[in-house]
């Protein structure tokens, strides 16, 4: 199953890889449609992720919550208000997540070799020439051809924070990930809950019910209210953007242990080797562990982003 799982992470990531190669090119040369569908795409990601969060946020707390804790099943050791209060403690969190990734971006830029002046770029043999910025770049920089800039430590460009993951927003794109995760599967089981009183029980015989083409045939005839195809859609959204936020999750954290980038795992590179404690401090700080359930985007991790060790990550 492990080797299923890292073979399908090589698969997708080797096609994102793909993708990202095919805007090879001086900038100036590269079709102003692309350019302008790739900006298109960075503005609709987001917007995705805002009205999803907060529809997100509200279907649950003004929706489902009351409609459970209105009725027979409602748990008499939790009131609601805690549960109203955990859900707004893990919107607050994805929401910041993602805001943090995005405003701090700006710090893996690598413009120009006078951005840091306690390197010479031209005293390190291992730097390397980026011919679309015209300067040596340190080791792990890549040129993103998306915002036409070199990013230190680049993983990727994520469409739906409109800017690259790099060495000093990597924490924050994977905690974000980690709350989607853990926010989508509060929302999915207040979402059956409300559902089963509601409409039909998730687990039972008429399960059938949930399927989208039936649920839209019976809505149509008027057998059941249009609301409940919408919380039923609303259902299968929130499964399909819980499960893609539990893939970025696991796909990062074996980078992590790998000790790679997204490039350096398609091109099968392990140059930067080290424990995976090691690796997870390099990422989060040295209270990696508290990240999860308290960040603290001001705790720096540990390195900068620029000198790396061969064979280890600890950093000079």
């Amino acid at each position: 199953m492990m080797n299923f799982f890292v073979k399908f992470l090589e698969f997708t990531q080797g096609v994102g890889l793909t993708l990202d190669n095919n805007q090879e090119g001086p900038p100036n040369h590269r079709p102003v449609l692309a350019k302008n569908l790739l900006v298109l795409l960075n503005y609709a990601g987001m917007c995705y992720v805002i009205v999803f969060t907060s529809l997100l946020h509200w279907v649950t707390s003004s929706v489902c919550l009351p409609g459970i804790f209105h009725n027979e099943l409602q748990d008499p050791q939790f009131s609601f208000f805690y549960h109203h209060l955990f859900f707004w403690y893990l919107t607050i969190n994805a929401f910041g997540q993602w805001l943090c990734t995005i405003l701090t971006s700006i710090k893996s830029v690598y413009s120009t070799a006078s951005d840091l002046p306690m390197f010479n770029d031209s005293t390190h043999q291992d730097w390397v020439k980026c011919t679309k910025c015209d300067q040596n770049v340190p080791p792990r920089a890549r040129h993103c051809n998306i915002c036409e800039r070199c990013i230190l430590k680049r993983d990727h460009h994520c469409l739906f924070t409109g800017c690259c993951v790099g060495f000093h927003n990597q924490r924050h794109f994977i905690l974000w990930s980690f709350y989607g995760i853990v926010g989508t599967t509060v929302a999915l089981y207040y979402l059956e809950k409300y559902l089963t009183i509601h409409y039909v029980s998730f687990l039972g015989a008429e399960f059938f019910k949930y399927f989208l083409p039936y649920a839209l045939v019976i809505t149509i005839i008027g057998k059941s209210s249009f609301y409940t195809f919408l919380a039923i859609f609303w259902f299968y959204l929130t499964l399909s953007t819980g499960l893609f936020c539990a893939y970025i999750f696991f796909w990062q954290m074996n980078l992590i242990r790998n000790g790679q980038t997204s490039y350096e795992f398609v091109k099968g590179q392990k140059i930067y080797q080290s424990s995976f404690w090691d690796q997870m401090r390099s990422v989060f700080g040295p209270y990696w562990v508290i990240q999860f359930l308290f960040p603290l985007p001001w705790v720096k991790q540990e390195g900068d982003g620029v000198t790396w060790n061969y064979h280890n990550t600890k950093f000079m």
